[in-house]
């Protein structure tokens, strides 16, 4: 079978179940085939797949009907400047999430010799995103989960950040530091119990449950521990970044705002819901 039709016959099979199908069936034979970009495949219409290529291709084309992520299928993911290296058990790193380091790039200066603190690294993606940016930074990188902190340290390595690093497999309500940071980041579980059990297959059946369920009630349990359990780790000026859930602004703009913090920047989705959010410190003490 010959590149074309590989690709005419895959885009039919998939076309019913993914509104990115061609996207999909590019990617896919792209990776097979070693190919720099999915351009390369037009450019070699006529390439013949051999048997073994052809049948580890229609492998993945079934693994992608079963509306398994492409990501999760070929183990990588572009974010950033990055094509991370994506284990199964972490969160698929998502557009939004490069909107909030876009945020934080906007209000630090870049040659600032900034220190940050990453709660809930996953694959590592906001962490690297930073040390890439800001050229002089570092940062401490905390998750509960062994295989997202094997995750991160293996995409340090990839590209060589490693040094500038620090990973801590920690539980985020019970870590303690003596540190001040910059930054505190995170793109916490958020959701409530009853927004997973409405969730895509896709997403619940091939993403952590434990990186998505904030808590059974509103979703907003991290924002409140992190808040003020780790604002007196936030030096004066100095600002929390966070993905927030749907309908959680108002909420956790109050307990921000309680705790000695005002919001900079926020980024609405289409729908005017407040996806990410940029707060700075401008006191040292709690209101009561």
């Amino acid at each position: 079978m010959k590149i074309n039709e590989a690709i005419n016959q895959s885009y039919k099979v998939l076309s019913p179940i993914s509104k990115t199908a061609k996207l999909d069936v590019e990617v896919l034979l792209a990776y097979i085939l070693n190919k720099k970009n999915r351009l390369d495949l037009y450019l070699n219409q006529e390439q013949e797949l051999n048997p073994k290529e052809l049948d580890k291709f229609l492998n993945l084309i079934n693994e992608r009907h079963q509306l398994k992520p492409i990501s999760k299928i070929i183990n990588q993911k572009s974010f950033w400047n990055f094509d991370l290296d994506l284990s199964y058990n972490v969160l698929i790193p998502r557009p939004e999430t490069e909107v909030l380091i876009d945020l934080v790039t906007k209000k630090i200066s870049q040659n600032k010799k900034m220190k940050f603190l990453d709660i809930g690294c996953g694959s590592g993606c906001i962490s690297l995103a930073l040390l890439d940016y800001f050229y002089f930074s570092s940062g401490v990188a905390i998750d509960v989960s062994k295989e997202a902190i094997l995750n991160t340290r293996l995409n340090l390595k990839k590209f060589n950040l490693k040094e500038r690093l620090k990973l801590l497999r920690q539980d985020v309500f019970k870590f303690h530091s003596t540190n001040k940071f910059d930054l505190i980041i995170s793109n916490p579980p958020y959701l409530k119990l009853s927004d997973y059990i409405n969730l895509d297959k896709s997403i619940k059946q091939y993403e952590p449950k434990e990186a998505l369920i904030g808590d059974s009630k509103d979703g907003t349990l991290f924002y409140k521990k992190i808040i003020v359990n780790l604002k007196n780790n936030l030096k004066l000026g100095g600002f929390f970044a966070f993905e927030i859930g749907d309908n959680q602004m108002i909420k956790i703009e109050k307990i921000l705002n309680i705790n000695g913090f005002r919001i900079e920047e926020k980024f609405k989705l289409i729908n005017n819901q407040t996806r990410c959010l940029l707060a700075k410190k401008i006191k040292n003490y709690t209101l009561q």
